[in-house]
């Protein structure tokens, strides 16, 4: 368990697509309570965005401080010096310093989980996670082999494989709690449910990494990113105020009222 000390630290939470349009009325309506003590001791507010509004690029400015043409990330793809194609961004056409790097050169400890992009992970003096470690292969397998160039430091790669969470992990039971018709779906011919599915171990995945990082590496910065909104948005916002068919509104709520007790690992 790392220690905890006076020293003033500070989390960074990357919550992808989380829009006050719909979190307000959630907070009104008593559905996302965690959320709320956070308003009450703190401040709120809408933030500008940049264009074009890709993600890699615009979390990369949050991250660096600086705009596309300066920190080299434009989009979702990138050059590929092998084949001269092009393939999915990676943390290599990055040109400038990023906060932890800058944190870094002063001494401070940083622990960086699932930023996009930070595949593959760069050695800092810290935890490095990349956003690949959560994604887990297409249907059933006996073995998850962890990618390389996910995990740094190298002697965390075992107990954070452990904490990962396959889609087929998740039970009826839980996928009920977002869909409460899913026993009347067929999935020979809706694989909907199985997006749910993948969505939820990829966020659950995150946040156990995350919250076992957090409790015993020592840190005095720490990123964190989570995209299952931005997924469920893009999956299924067109239910919303429509006909959902079991898949209500408070499926985005869910997520953030989820106050399961972290998930440790021992080193």
């Amino acid at each position: 368990m790392a220690d905890v000390t006076a020293t003033p630290r500070t989390l960074l939470i990357g919550w992808d697509a989380a829009d006050w349009k719909v979190i307000t009325p959630l907070i009104d309506a008593g559905k996302m309570p965690n959320l709320k003590r956070f308003l009450d001791a703190g401040v709120m507010g809408n933030l500008s965005t940049l264009y074009p509004v890709l993600s890699p690029m615009l979390w990369t400015s949050i991250a660096t401080g600086k705009r596309a043409y300066k920190h080299g990330i434009y989009g979702f793809s990138e050059p590929d010096p092998d084949t001269g194609g092009v393939r999915p961004i990676s943390n290599l056409s990055r040109k400038t310093k990023a906060i932890w790097n800058m944190l870094n050169q002063e001494g401070k400890r940083c622990n960086v989980i699932s930023w996009w992009p930070t595949e593959p992970v760069e050695p800092i003096n810290g935890v490095m996670v990349s956003n690949h470690y959560h994604s887990a292969p297409e249907g059933e397998v006996a073995q998850w082999p962890v990618k390389p160039g996910t995990i740094t430091p190298e002697r965390l790669i075992e107990p954070l494989a452990n904490l990962r969470i396959a889609p087929w992990q998740i039970k009826g039971g839980q996928l009920q709690q977002f869909v409460p018709l899913a026993a009347e779906i067929d999935q020979t011919q809706d694989r909907r449910l199985y997006v749910v599915a993948k969505i939820l171990a990829e966020c659950a995945t995150v946040h156990a990494a995350a919250t076992g990082v957090m409790q015993n590496e020592p840190w005095d910065f720490m990123a964190v990113y989570y995209d299952s909104i931005d997924h469920f948005g893009h999956g299924f916002m067109r239910y919303h105020h429509r006909d959902r068919r079991g898949f209500p509104s408070a499926i985005l709520s869910c997520i953030a009222v989820s106050s399961k007790r972290p998930m440790c690992f021992t080193t």
